[in-house]
């Protein structure tokens, strides 16, 4: 070993002993998530984040000599990459499918050294993501009221909904409420908390209600759906430990919020009903000249070739699947799409074996729930779930980080309650 190396590793575990350990670890996860919100942008801050990381982790094995953690119980969301990995091996093709999942044993690598794997890493990365939505808000605000100052439309609200809200990013508006929702979540559980403990942190209130106008300018329905959840198990929390005056003041507060935007933002209101208008004009009839009867259109396609292939067929991009047998009625009105559905998706791809993986996985996951209480991990799987259900999250960058970050974090710290 020559100066330069033992310079190094002095170095380093002078560092590993210091207080100021967790200000880099920080910063990195900061830099991480913040890197998220612009994958479409660029993926290089991204990708230089999880380098960075995924070397600490490296030098934090080295210096503790700890092993590499393969226990079961810490194997789960590995399924995700498991599967297609299998597939890859059997029919030797879509590498690309398999490099998109390589990002779930990368970070469950990191999440499981002593950098990573404390409680504290989850506020850090709750943290992080408030500070993230801030900026992100910010900046999708400041886009939007550029456009406005050039010559407001008749109809100014719709530039600050959906995608126009988001055009900046280059980002799907389903895919963002995800970690706007995470964030949400994080927020009323740490209010929860500071109710329980009498204690009162503004900073946690002024993130909440950031988090939340944000995610209903994003207007992705299926966010609404799950932020009425996330309200009524905070509200039933409440209630369960006698919080009466605070669960009043929540439901007069939020009603009121929500309230004044469905009335000063009248396309938020269109947007949850506007599927529902197009079915009783065309007599509940699916013809896919709304987004809700397209779905519905592409989920019995694809439930057809599931029955047609229960093994999957994994060299098949299933967007070219679906288009090959969607009824000619209106199609030169549609794009190709995948099957907006985890379960389908995981269906055309691996067959009833992925169907079964992905739902044997949710119910494991719920088990952790009722065994361990954690309400925060609870919000984070509420949210995979119900997004599956309209949005093939698992074949695209964010969703794949979502499981693979947030997930296997809480997933590795189930056990350690978080402070």
């Amino acid at each position: 070993m020559n100066i330069q190396e033992k310079s190094f590793i002095h170095r380093f575990k002078k560092y590993m002993s210091s207080p100021y350990r967790g200000q880099i670890v920080f910063l990195l996860i900061l830099l991480y998530v913040i890197s998220i919100f612009f994958l479409e942008v660029t993926l290089v801050p991204n990708r230089i984040a999880l380098l960075f990381m995924f070397i600490f982790s490296i030098l934090s094995y080295l210096y503790y000599r700890e092993p590499l953690r393969l226990r079961l119980s810490d194997l789960h969301a590995q399924l995700f990459f498991i599967l297609p990995l299998f597939f890859f091996i059997v029919n030797g093709c879509n590498d690309r499918v398999l490099m998109l999942n390589i990002v779930v044993p990368m970070l469950w690598l990191i999440l499981g050294s002593r950098f990573f794997s404390s409680t504290r890493i989850i506020i850090y990365v709750y943290k992080s993501l408030n500070i993230s939505i801030c900026i992100v808000f910010f900046l999708c605000l400041t886009s939007v009221l550029l456009k406005l100052s050039n010559g407001a439309p008749e109809y100014w609200w719709n530039s600050f909904v959906h995608k126009s809200f988001v055009e900046v990013l280059n980002q799907h508006p389903s895919y963002l409420s995800l970690y706007a929702l995470a964030g949400v979540n994080a927020n009323l559980n740490d209010l929860y908390c500071c109710i329980i403990k009498r204690r009162f942190q503004l900073l946690t209130i002024i993130f909440l209600i950031v988090s939340i106008v944000f995610l209903i300018l994003v207007s992705a329905k299926m966010a609404y759906i799950i932020l009425a959840l996330f309200f009524l198990i905070f509200l039933g929390r409440l209630l369960a430990s006698k919080k009466y005056i605070w669960a009043l003041s929540f439901v007069l507060i939020s009603g009121i919020i929500i309230i004044f935007l469905y009335m000063v933002l009248p396309s938020i209101g269109n947007r949850i009903t506007t599927d529902y208008k197009t079915f009783v004009t065309n007599d509940f009839e699916i013809d896919n000249n709304s987004p809700a009867s397209e779905r519905i259109h592409i989920w019995r396609t694809s439930i057809t070739l599931i029955k047609e292939n229960p093994f999957g067929r994994f060299c098949m991009d299933t967007k070219e699947q679906i288009w090959s047998r969607l009824d000619k009625t209106n199609k030169q009105e549609l794009v190709e799409k995948n099957a907006h559905n985890n379960f389908l998706e995981f269906g055309l791809r691996y067959g009833v074996l992925g169907i079964i993986v992905l739902f044997l996985f949710v119910l494991v996951c719920f088990y952790f729930f009722i065994k361990y209480k954690d309400f925060l991990f609870l919000g984070v799987l509420l949210i995979f779930l119900l997004f599956s259900m309209t949005e093939s999250t698992l074949v695209r960058e964010m969703g794949v980080i979502y499981m693979a970050f947030i997930f296997q974090l809480h997933l590795l710290n189930l056990k350690k309650p978080v402070r």
